[in-house]
């Protein structure tokens, strides 16, 4: 081989080393992200008001972190990410109970 190629090649193999130092290559960032979106939902008592979104995001943040203990990243990853967007539909859904029954308590304090 010639030099070109040589540095074209050793280029090519510090780039791609450098790609995956940079990756992460876990699922903490999303099961983190997810854990964080719940503990909101549940400031909003999601619990109560969205309980099945609630349950579901809980379930599924649950699922993530087995998959992640037993190396399968990827799919704790989206599980992880699915988790988080059960959360926040809880927490939509809560907040929005909340706004009706404050209407009906106004409604009725008239």
């Amino acid at each position: 081989m010639s030099r070109v190629s040589n540095f074209i090649l050793v280029g090519l193999a510090l780039i791609f080393t450098l790609n995956l130092i940079g990756c992460d290559m876990t699922a903490e960032r999303e099961l983190k992200r997810a854990e964080r979106a719940i503990n909101e939902a549940q400031q909003y008592d999601a619990e109560e008001h969205a309980t099945d979104d609630y349950r579901a995001a809980e379930e599924l943040l649950n699922e993530a972190a087995e998959l992640a203990k037993d190396g399968r990243i990827q799919e704790a990853r989206q599980t992880a990410i699915n988790a988080k967007l059960r959360a926040e539909d809880a927490m939509r859904k809560a907040k929005e109970r909340a706004r009706i029954l404050e209407q009906e308590m106004e409604e009725i304090g008239r």
